[in-house]
């Protein structure tokens, strides 16, 4: 041996050792030239990432050859752990029941995109995601995967919601006839508006803030929408019997307050409901995992996207349960119901919570001011 190495064989107590490169962990490796085997000295202990970041890694966007140099196995095994820790996730319209035992949405949006995935019967080789999103908070409130679009998938979808008590009166979409009829079949009593409506919405909240940035009518107006949503879980957490200090927050802080709105109206594409689609688009498009059942990989998604913090520092499930609550993808994959945060009255995360409520409710497009945005209706002047 060199380097003043004196080493026998560890089989055959042969002096003719040498060096016979390193293994894939970067432990020395040894073979003897008497009997010809090989082994390891002395192994380096070498540090994985658990199965739960892994398969995070994996979510965000990271491809499974991008995971060899980080859980230094074969892409082949990798693909094998995560698609199993994901088959053994819980389904997220569970959870996200368990979570909100009773749902409060005013306004959902039904919204589809079709995806690559290996399948036989659609020569194509695609599939589509049928969505129900709450306006309020973009969390996912069920998801029905199908060959294609049509009226059997959104009736599915519908019917499954009704079944587990969600009552929406007010449903939004692009005017797909095959959501309509489904729509009308299972909520005969909710209407079916075009996303024209919302388009329209952003349009009288821009009005109002060009002409006067800081007013108090758009603090009226979040107020009465809030109102309106009709859920209570942040004013019992605030141990209130009425919603007092919800209104003193806002009008204590105009300016904070519409600069949130102004800084959401300004990134609609990132954080509103383009956000999903576009977020859900850039990661599909190119899932090779999906030539098996898609569905763990789309579930493991949704769950991931939904419980991930915002810039707020609370998650798209916080808002809707509107309540501030810690979660992540770790409780999730556990079946653990997020942590609640008891925060002090006068804590700026309190504040931050509900001035994004507020802000998220405002712009809800079931909210009209009839003005039609002109200036001798405007009630500014």
């Amino acid at each position: 041996m060199k380097n003043g190495e004196n080493l026998n064989c560890i089989y055959c107590k042969s002096s003719k050792v040498i060096r016979h490169g390193r293994t894939s962990t970067g432990n020395r490796r040894y073979r003897c030239r008497n009997c010809g085997r090989t082994w390891v000295m002395e192994k380096a202990e070498t540090m994985r990432p658990d199965i739960v970041s892994l398969t995070e890694a994996y979510l965000n966007g990271r491809t499974i050859r991008d995971l060899v140099d980080v859980y230094r196995s074969s892409p082949l095994r990798i693909n094998k752990k995560v698609r199993e820790f994901l088959e053994g996730c819980p389904n997220w319209e569970d959870y996200l029941d368990l979570c909100v035992p009773k749902h409060s949405s005013q306004l959902a949006y039904l919204i589809g995109k079709t995806f690559s995935a290996a399948t036989s019967e659609n020569p194509k080789h695609t599939m589509y995601l049928a969505m129900i999103v709450d306006a309020l908070s973009n969390v996912i409130l069920g998801f029905e995967l199908s060959e294609k679009d049509d009226y059997n998938t959104w009736f599915r979808l519908t019917s499954r919601a009704k079944r587990r008590g969600i009552e929406i009166p007010n449903f939004m979409s692009n005017g797909s006839i095959h959501i309509e009829e489904a729509v009308n079949a299972v909520y005969p009593n909710s209407s079916v508006k075009l996303f024209y409506h919302r388009f329209y919405r952003d349009k009288e909240v821009n009005c109002c803030l060009t002409r006067l940035p800081i007013n108090a009518k758009l603090i009226n107006d979040a107020i009465y929408a809030y109102e309106v949503c009709n859920n209570h879980n942040l004013s019992r957490y605030l141990k209130i019997t009425s919603d007092k200090f919800f209104h003193e927050v806002l009008k204590s802080s105009p300016d904070y307050f519409c600069g949130r709105l102004r800084q959401r109206m300004d990134n609609k594409p990132k954080i509103r409901i383009e956000g999903l689609t576009n977020a859900f688009q850039a990661r599909f498009e190119k899932f090779h995992m999906l030539k098996s059942d898609p569905f763990p990989l789309v579930n493991g998604w949704i769950a991931k996207w939904l419980l991930q913090p915002l810039d707020i520092g609370f998650s798209r499930l916080a808002i809707y349960m509107q309540l501030p609550v810690f979660t992540n993808f770790r409780q999730f994959s556990c079946g653990q119901i997020p942590t609640l945060n008891i925060l002090s009255l006068d804590s700026p995360q309190l504040k931050t919570f509900i001035v994004e409520i507020a802000a998220r409710a405002l712009q809800i497009p079931i909210f009209y001011n009839r003005c039609e945005m002109k200036f001798d209706r405007c009630s500014l002047y």
